[in-house]
């Protein structure tokens, strides 16, 4: 579904990510994991053409999105959830949620939010009240569900644990999974390797803009170098 050749992003002068090649199939989730500043979430930026690419080619489908303007970009199917969430606190939960499907005719719009509200009861309840008061588990629902809002066939997570207690951690994942079940292809960002090997088809390992492994989520948890040498453990017990 997506293919990453040869990419370089930058900001400014200095190159962030160095050549990176990278691909998703179809129904599958994928994780990019690493350390901090390895240029994780500039990936995700690049393919929603946010910031500045040097070289390379990005393919969706088979089409070059490369140079599509990023208004553009969720037409295609792809939706993008920020690191941080980055929903609207001062507008209600609904209103958040209208805003993802602003493109869908009304009638497309009413049963975009049943779905939504039935993957989200808890968004439903809280559907009249400002999202700057919901806590941070239930803001990264949200933030996940404007995104589906917007009918992707391809979505984009970035460090939807960031930030979370242990429990609301199983919430938002028990629903990626089910969003998964039903169909979504997604990438995923995510500091958390235990997370990531347990819910990821295939893992990306990133170190300062590069791929230094790719692989199984089960060929990763054996590799005991490279999860010392850039994920700062041996062990995921």
């Amino acid at each position: 579904m997506i293919n990453i050749s040869g990419l370089k992003l930058s900001y400014g002068a200095g190159n962030v990510v160095h050549g990176v090649d990278l691909n998703v199939e179809k129904g599958e989730i994928v994780a990019i994991i690493g350390s901090n500043g390895a240029g994780k979430s500039t990936i995700l930026k690049g393919i929603s053409n946010l910031v500045p690419r040097k070289e390379g080619a990005i393919l969706f489908n088979g089409e070059d999105i490369t140079n599509v303007a990023p208004e553009k970009i969720t037409e295609l199917g792809i939706s993008h959830v920020p690191e941080g969430r980055r929903i609207f606190n001062d507008m209600s939960v609904e209103e958040n949620l209208l805003l993802g499907g602003y493109r869908q005719n009304r009638q497309s719009i009413k049963g975009d939010l049943e779905r939504v509200y039935g993957l989200f009861q808890i968004l439903k309840e809280r559907k009249k009240q400002r999202a700057g008061n919901l806590s941070g588990g239930e803001q990264q629902m949200l933030a996940i569900g404007r995104a589906l809002m917007a009918r992707p066939s391809f979505l984009m997570l970035d460090e939807p644990s960031l930030g979370l207690a242990p429990l609301m951690i199983k919430s938002v994942f028990d629903l990626v999974e089910q969003i998964h079940k039903e169909g979504m292809t997604i990438l995923l960002i995510e500091q958390n390797v235990k997370l990531a090997l347990k819910y990821a088809n295939r893992i990306y390992v990133l170190q300062s803009g590069e791929i230094v492994y790719s692989g199984t989520a089960e060929q990763l948890a054996k590799e005991e170098e490279i999860m010392h040498a850039y994920l700062g453990t041996k062990s995921l017990k």
